[in-house]
């Protein structure tokens, strides 16, 4: 296998083509995105591509929740197996235009705290948007906004569902599973892929989650994982999103003989310099008096988005 590893500069947004795609969808299931989520698809959709991986193709989102990127793959006619080891049910604005199937809320054997952490059923925004009371969002100016949002997010909403074209649209499988523990054949994928969810999981099962995911891909197909990196030098806990972020000692450590690119400051610096990454972070964040970037004040991040590449 190689491994090759590195921190997501803003300089990925300058794919103005796969934002506008990210933003379509994100605008028709009505969906919040991670303050750094548009680099990493980004990343992962041009990795994609750079593999030849074509329509028809299965591709594993492991701890896919409710992200956007499962629905994006299926428009894009790839079929989808949406892995999360958390309960879900399809969001009602997948209705009319996904075919989803499988046991979202099936029982499984095994527990973890984030699965009470976050929460997938309604297919609604997690606890980090439930913290916000509407009594702190009166008082925000940007709520009439976020509002208006929501209602032109309908007619996106119904464009799709009742004007687009699904007949290419690929199928999206659900299954309920750990990532060290997936009930599913050997070298049943053409890529893995997974958007910033290894870090929920447990941690002194990280060789095993990464040897499992592996273990569902064919022969030269891609693990395209992102992950959260610290500049510490060791691992740190961010109890606010209930995940841990990895120094580059532990990186090298859980994935030997990579090429690790690793410019922090320069990381950070083009985060804070780029007017596009800028503009796109989520109002939500903005709203929370416990976000980095709260009221807009943003000088720093809790941590830097990491990319691996695993090719088997």
């Amino acid at each position: 296998m190689t491994n090759d590893i590195k921190l997501l500069h803003a300089s990925w947004l300058d794919d103005r083509e796969k934002l506008k795609e990210l933003t379509y969808w994100l605008r028709v299931l009505n969906r919040p995105n991670g303050w750094h989520y548009d680099l990493d698809h980004i990343w992962i959709l041009n990795e994609l591509e750079n593999a030849g991986i074509r329509p028809g193709s299965t591709i594993i989102d492991a701890g896919a929740g409710q992200g956007i990127m499962q629905y994006l793959l299926a428009a894009r006619g790839y079929n989808v197996i949406s892995l999360d080891f958390s309960p879900r049910t399809p969001p009602a604005r997948s209705r009319g235009i996904f075919d989803i199937r499988g046991e979202g809320d099936a029982e499984i054997g095994y527990q973890h705290p984030y699965m009470k952490f976050i929460n997938y059923g309604t297919g609604q925004p997690g606890s980090l948007v439930k913290r916000l009371s509407f009594k702190k969002l009166k008082k925000i100016p940007e709520l009439p906004g976020r509002a208006i949002r929501r209602l032109v997010s309908y007619g996106w909403y119904f464009r799709e569902r009742f004007m687009g074209n699904h007949s290419n649209y690929g199928k999206i499988s659900y299954v309920r599973a750990p990532f060290h523990d997936v009930p599913l054949q050997t070298e049943i994928a053409d890529a893995v892929i997974s958007v910033s969810a290894i870090e929920h999981a447990d941690i002194g099962l990280f060789d095993k989650n990464i040897s499992e995911l592996t273990r569902l891909l064919k022969s030269g197909a891609p693990l395209l994982l992102t992950t959260s990196a610290t500049t510490s030098t060791g691992n740190t806990y961010d109890e606010k999103v209930s995940g841990w972020c990895f120094s580059r000692s532990a990186i090298a450590a859980f994935f030997p003989n990579s090429e690790i690119e690793f410019d922090a400051e320069g990381c950070a610096r083009s985060l804070l310099n780029s007017s596009t990454f800028i503009s796109r972070i989520d109002p939500y964040y903005y709203l929370d008096e416990g976000s980095f970037c709260y009221r807009k004040h943003l000088d720093a991040f809790p941590y830097l988005p990491i990319a691996v590449r695993i090719v088997k």
